[in-house]
């Protein structure tokens, strides 16, 4: 009897370890995987692969290789506005990854709308340029390094007794301490463009730009997916925005998707 019982409580528990595994190995097999998308790209089943793509950022996996495939995959199935936004999400996590930049200029180059941007003053392009060109992790790590060494420099002025050396550890902690407040600044910003662009891609093939928001005011003119706009208020479902040549209307919220 006691055999019997033995027998059954192990027939019982290897079939809960079956069903257990069958279904891990069913729920696992639905599961997107980044390597199931590529492999689906390289065969040239695009379609698959941007909803393996999409199924991998659904469940809150991000990074600049992960958009830039999604976007080639975009790119083509001819979708120019969602490759657009993706080469755009690449280049804010990698902003010094050439095959995105190349890519992004290669799509651009495809839509419709050509809005000349309006020239900016030189000092503010550089420092817009510099700020992008390193993520905000990298320039807070450059903050706090700077900060040490400003640290270090006025120790050597005040502890050290001949002339010269004082005076450069006072030259080099000062150069330090400006050098700290500049990529502190740069850290700052670029933390904040990171979390909030502020920028948007027209994913709609055609859309109005709104002199009001309301669906009924008259329209500025007609925009196309991929044209890049800067978000700046918002009431409701419409969005003020400002296009790159400086012009400014309202467009419904469902037209783009923000960076």
């Amino acid at each position: 009897m006691f055999f019997l019982r033995k027998i059954n409580y192990w027939l019982v528990k290897w079939k809960l370890c079956t069903a257990l595994l069958f279904f891990c190995s069913i729920f696992s097999t639905a599961q997107p995987s980044f390597e199931a998308a590529n492999q689906a790209y390289e065969k040239g089943n695009y379609n698959l692969a941007i909803e393996q793509y999409e199924g991998v950022l659904g469940a809150g996996q991000h990074s600049a290789e992960l958009y830039y495939n999604l976007g080639n995959a975009y790119f083509k199935t001819g979708n120019l506005g969602k490759a657009i936004l993706n080469y755009e999400r690449t280049l804010t996590l990698a902003p010094r990854d050439a095959q995105a930049r190349d890519n992004l200029a290669i799509a651009q180059a495809r839509t419709i709308d050509i809005i000349q941007p309006l020239p900016g003053f030189f000092l503010t392009r550089w420092w817009q340029g510099l700020r992008q060109s390193l993520l905000a992790g990298v320039w807070s790590w450059l903050s706090i390094l700077m900060l040490w060494l400003a640290v270090g420099g006025f120790s050597v002025w005040l502890l050290m007794t001949g002339r010269e050396q004082k005076k450069r550890g006072f030259i080099g902690g000062a150069l330090c301490l400006c050098l700290f407040g500049i990529t502190f600044a740069l850290a700052v910003q670029r933390n904040a463009t990171q979390q909030n662009s502020n920028q948007a891609i027209i994913l709609a093939k055609e859309t109005a730009l709104k002199d009001a928001a309301d669906a009924d005011s008259p329209g500025i003119l007609t925009l196309h997916e991929g044209t890049k706009i800067r978000l700046l208020d918002q009431i409701g479902e419409w969005h003020k925005v400002r296009l790159p040549n400086g012009e400014q209307g309202w467009l419904a919220e469902e037209s783009f998707e923000e960076i």
